[in-house]
């Protein structure tokens, strides 16, 4: 009887993993096999502006890598090997660039430092001249939004990196010293090399949210492949063709996620056994001091510090004018969608997860990696598959669920299950195996065992889960643009349109309340690095 009920529990997560997994998975399928379907005006964009998409997305791709290396791991070491003046606030601090999308931080940089901008106009006063006597870089370029980019996305570097260093061993640096190895020749002949997987995971996590970026590239006035699906859907009405670019764009991203594998495959630098010793920080003074100081403040000051002074000025400036009751009901629309989104894909992330838990099998493992895929998908591709599913549902079962809340939802699902995976798998990865072994050997059932040993254990992960989902799903742009129903905003649709209004101070409004659920996410993760 007890055999035959636990088949009957594995066979329901089983099944239910696997239909979830499917469900998820359709949108991507259907963008593939859109490559090869016929469309009216593929041949028009090839020969006018498929080169121009290939090219800026390599520049932006080859930028946004050498920047975010240089800002990220170079931060990473110097605060994982020395105490400077202000070495613990910077552990926090160069994790808060994340708080602000990418989106957000070129509208601010782009009202500061334009042709018009603030602080350009500030300093050409100060100065007593004109914008054609003085040497002025174009924020509003290609190069501009690679800077502005690699200001936010840096901290994917920083964190990975961090994280490896601080699980090294001494014995390493130790044995480098003996050698008579200066510090600089311990930096780049021992802890590059050893940290090379470290530093390419980051950057290429960074590389697929700038090629995947929409916001940026459309404001700057960038043709990339995500603004070239948003002009071929909306301009020339053309969904196949649309497809075809995001398909193009998707298998783009997989061939990044499959270098990075391949990269470190069968490398193992870790030091392990009893030859770990923990690293022992190298206290700073002098000259040292201050430039390790400024190496973290600066990144930190122009990633963050600077661009939330002048969107709390321009939010003080503008709130009395924006905040109505329209803006309280997309703020209501905002928070009402993130939390059932949240609270959906942290249920459906669990039935996956936990029957890899109770079910181990190959086919348990892979549907959890196919799940995990939607998020290096970028959301323009995932909304313009959704809508090709279903308008292929609407046709074949004479409904209408296009340009409904059930899109966005959908797309949510699809594009963040993978964050609510990820902590799941780091959760379940505490609790070990035995206390499932004991609850059998005791003939507990196994929903008794989840009710009175899991949840208990695995509710922290699922608090952070939901919290990380949450603020993901605030901040995200393409996606909602695309999937949602009529007189439907949200907050990142609403700056974006006060942007395209001329009216980037009044965006600040809604732009500091994404940013302010950002600053709560970016804090839990620092905690739980510490713990960690």
């Amino acid at each position: 009887m007890e055999v035959r009920y636990k088949l009957k529990i594995f066979n329901k997560l089983t099944i239910s993993s696997v239909l979830i997994t499917l469900l998820i998975s359709i949108p991507a399928l259907i963008l593939i096999s859109n490559i090869f379907s016929p469309s009216k005006n593929w041949t028009h964009l090839v020969d006018t502006v498929l080169f121009d998409y290939i090219y800026n997305s390599l520049y932006i791709m080859f930028g946004v890598a050498l920047l975010t290396s240089l800002l990220g791991f170079s931060t990473a070491y110097i605060t994982t090997f020395f105490k400077f003046s202000g070495s613990r606030f910077f552990h926090y601090g160069l994790i808060l660039p994340f708080a602000i999308p990418t989106y957000i931080m070129s509208y601010i940089y782009g009202g500061m430092f334009d042709i018009t901008g603030s602080v350009t106009t500030f300093i050409l006063d100060l100065m007593g001249k004109t914008l054609n006597e003085v040497y002025f870089f174009d924020i509003m370029s290609i190069d501009g939004a690679i800077i502005v980019m690699s200001l936010v996305l840096y901290p994917y570097v920083y964190l990975i990196s961090k994280t490896y260093l601080k699980a090294e061993s001494s014995s390493v640096i130790d044995a480098a010293k003996t050698m008579g190895f200066s510090n600089f020749q311990i930096f780049y002949k021992v802890i590059i090399p050893i940290s090379r997987p470290a530093i390419v995971a980051g950057v290429i996590l960074a590389v697929m949210e700038a090629v995947a970026d929409f916001g940026v590239m459309d404001y700057y006035g960038v043709s990339t492949f995500v603004t070239g699906i948003f002009r071929t859907w909306l301009g020339m009405g053309s969904v196949e063709d649309a497809s075809k670019l995001a398909s193009m764009l998707m298998l783009f991203i997989f061939l990044l996620i499959f270098l990075e594998r391949y990269q470190r495959r069968n490398k193992r630098y870790k030091s392990s056994g009893k030859d770990f010793k923990p690293i022992t920080k190298e206290k700073l003074s002098g000259i040292k001091n201050i430039l390790a100081f400024f190496a973290c403040f600066i990144p930190f000051f122009f990633g963050f510090l600077l661009p939330f002074s002048q969107m709390s000025y321009w939010f003080y400036l503008s709130y009395e004018e924006i905040i109505d009751e329209d803006f309280l009901t997309i703020l209501y629309q905002t928070v009402g969608l993130g939390v059932f989104s949240s609270i959906l894909i942290t249920i459906l992330a669990f039935v996956i997860v936990y029957n890899v838990r109770i079910h181990k099998s190959k086919i348990a493992d892979n549907l959890v990696q196919i799940s995990k895929l939607g998020y290096s998908i970028p959301g323009a591709v995932v909304a313009v598959g959704i809508l090709s599913f279903f308008s292929i549902i609407d046709k074949s079962l004479d409904i209408l669920i296009s340009g409904t809340i059930i899109g966005i939802i959908f797309g949510y699902v699809v594009r963040f299950i993978a964050i609510s995976i990820n902590n799941y798998e780091s959760g379940f990865s505490k609790i070990p195996s035995s206390y499932d072994d004991a609850c059998k050997t005791m003939q507990i059932d196994s929903f008794y065992t989840f009710y009175k040993v899991i949840f208990p254990l695995i509710k922290g992960s699922m608090m952070v889960s939901f919290i990380v989902v949450f603020i993901e799903t605030m901040k995200e742009l393409p996606l909602t643009m695309i999937l949602r129903p009529f007189n439907f905003d949200t907050l990142p649709v609403l700056s974006h349109e006060l942007v395209g209004q001329a009216q980037v101070i009044e965006s600040a409004v809604p732009a500091m309340f994404i940013v302010l659920f950002g600053i709560v996410s970016v804090l839990i993760l620092a905690r739980k690095m510490v713990k960690d």
